[in-house]
């Protein structure tokens, strides 16, 4: 299954979108991570490796410094201030959690401090730290993971490195006694450093610590929660041939992504159990090449972003999609998911940035940043509208015929609609063609299959660009009834709707075949007693599912 996916997904990363990069502020160091407050204030802070938390305002000002533990740490390699979450509640308590290597050692701490004024703009004092957790063991300088963040229930989420080296050496991907390797979950709502939440899938695993939500990651470089809908997603970098997205729906966890046995949908050498039925399929994947390759849809370590979820009018046909980068072949990607057949609409965006993005940010209002390797942090955003915004997809069982319709809020380069037809929802093929009218302003579609399959039938949109790139609509699905039927019973002079007539009109009409209207019912029953029809041929008239149906009735002698 995963290969007939993947097969999928690689025509469309050969369709270039116009998406941008516009540069906001200089001069941050190498950023590490970008985070809100959620306190109303809009302000961005900026972490570097270096140890400094920068706040800007929303116009990119500088207004002070939150954080500065420079002295304090070890920035060897890939070490540093590598994430920062505030609570949930910082503007009430003050609290926020770093991720940083502590000097001289190769550990991982996550501590909380503590602002004074958490709407205030000044320093926070190093003495206000409380240590919540502090990961021993690794025998490397790389590897760190280093990203903190707030799930919607409240708990911190953690990612961590394996420990260094190339292939984890130390096998930390597959040990469930270690916290190197792993995707952690704790509750720091607590006069202790931390507890476990009751809820954490390996509480009952003797052979799984508590802390671990995930196990099977490399070096999870950048994890976040899609605001709208709860989902998980992690971007993992790869060793030798890919990098690799995951993605968790909302309150799901327990899962194994297959470090050092996989990587990726490959088995790593001389990996022995590549092959575990265990392993969690990554939801996107893509291949290695040289240095910075020109081809865009390669690369060689993953930045993980967001899904977009801002309110701005002019960025309304990013909604929904993942945004993410590569930080060596400076490529970057806009995915999303379709539930039609369990595919993914992908976009390319062919060298994004002049240096490598080591972050992305959401923002309170939910646009997205990116920051670089050389201290720049720039909006990211759409040139010109995707091409399309699908508003519907729908289907009605018209006795005859499936009617399909769907409706469009506007339309841009799209060059014509391929409608697709499945009687399993997993095998799809080409049902019809529709040229696209590609009105700004939108349009309203329809279209009779006058042969479906008897019982379920399941159809999706292919939407195709006039580049070439395509997307694919949500698949819907109709049981088509055949035992539908209307006769005359002439021994009680009714009118019989036979079979499921959901969504008919109580409104009946009653033609000649000449087209005179000689008799109008309402009635929504079954049966529909009427009288003093002559022998003869007529036509029945309603509507189902607000869709005008006729059909003849024949009454003998």
């Amino acid at each position: 299954m995963k290969y007939n996916l993947l097969i999928i997904l690689l025509i469309p990363l050969l369709s270039f979108s116009q998406i941008k990069y516009t540069n906001k502020k200089s001069g941050l160091g190498i950023i590490t991570d970008i985070s809100n407050a959620g306190d109303g204030s809009n302000r961005i802070f900026v972490t570097n490796k270096g140890g400094i938390i920068t706040i800007l305002d929303q116009d990119y000002n500088t207004l002070g410094t939150l954080f500065d533990i420079s002295s304090s740490i070890n920035t060897t390699s890939e070490m540093g201030l590598l994430g920062l979450a505030f609570h949930p509640s910082f503007s009430s308590n003050g609290y926020f959690f770093v991720n940083y290597n502590p000097t001289g050692t190769r550990n991982t701490r996550i501590s909380r401090f503590t602002a004074s004024s958490p709407s205030g703009n000044s320093t926070v004092n190093l003495n206000t730290e409380k240590i919540i957790l502090t990961i021993t063991g690794a025998q490397n300088d790389n590897h760190k993971g280093g990203d903190l963040v707030f799930g919607p229930d409240g708990y911190l989420y953690i990612g961590t490195g394996d420990g260094g080296g190339g292939g984890d050496p130390q096998g930390s991907g597959q040990n469930g006694n270690t916290l190197l390797a792993k995707i952690l979950r704790i509750d720091i709502n607590t006069t202790d450093p931390y507890v476990i939440p009751a809820t954490n899938p390996f509480i009952s695993n003797p052979n799984v610590l508590n802390e671990i939500w995930d196990l099977g990651v490399r070096n999870p470089w950048r994890i976040s929660f899609d605001r709208s809908n709860g989902d998980f997603w992690i971007a993992d970098v790869g060793q030798n041939l890919r990098e690799e997205i995951n993605v968790e729906t909302a309150g799901s966890g327990g899962f194994n992504y297959g470090w050092n046995c996989r990587e990726g949908i490959n088995g790593y050498p001389p990996s022995s159990c590549q092959n575990n039925g265990g392993f969690k399929d990554p939801i996107f994947d893509y291949t290695h090449c040289s240095g910075m390759c020109s081809t865009p849809g390669f690369g060689n370590s993953i930045t993980g972003g967001f899904v977009y979820r801002g309110e701005n009018p002019a960025n309304a046909s990013l909604k929904g999609y993942y945004i993410f980068a590569d930080y060596v072949s400076r490529h970057a990607w806009i995915l999303k998911q379709t539930s039609g057949g369990g595919g993914l609409d992908v976009k390319t965006i062919p060298r994004l940035t002049s240096n490598g993005i080591t972050s992305f940010g959401e923002l309170e209002n939910g646009e997205i940043v990116a920051g670089q390797s050389n201290g720049d942090l720039g909006m990211v955003e759409p040139t010109i509208a995707l091409p399309v915004r699908l508003t519907t997809f729908d289907a009605a069982d018209l006795i005859n015929k499936i009617q399909l319709s769907w409706s469009t809020a506007s339309e841009r380069n799209v060059h014509e609609y391929q409608i697709e037809k499945s009687k399993d929802g997993i095998l799809f093929n080409l049902f019809t063609t529709l040229q696209a009218l590609n009105l700004v302003t939108g349009n309203d579609y329809r279209l009779d299959d006058l042969h479906p399959f008897p019982g379920d039938n399941y159809y999706r949109l292919k939407i195709i660009d006039l580049d070439g790139s395509f997307e694919y609509s949500d698949m819907v699905r109709i049981k088509f009834n055949t035992n539908k039927a209307i006769y005359f019973n002439l021994a009680s002079n009714e009118i019989n709707f036979i079979g499921n007539w959901s969504g008919r009109s109580e409104e009946i009409n009653v033609f000649t075949m000449e087209g005179r209207l000689i008799v109008q019912l309402k009635n929504s029953n079954s049966t529909v007693p009427i009288s003093n029809l002559a022998a003869g041929i007529y036509l029945i008239q309603t509507e189902l599912n607000n869709v005008p149906f006729v059909q003849k009735i024949f009454i003998p002698n």
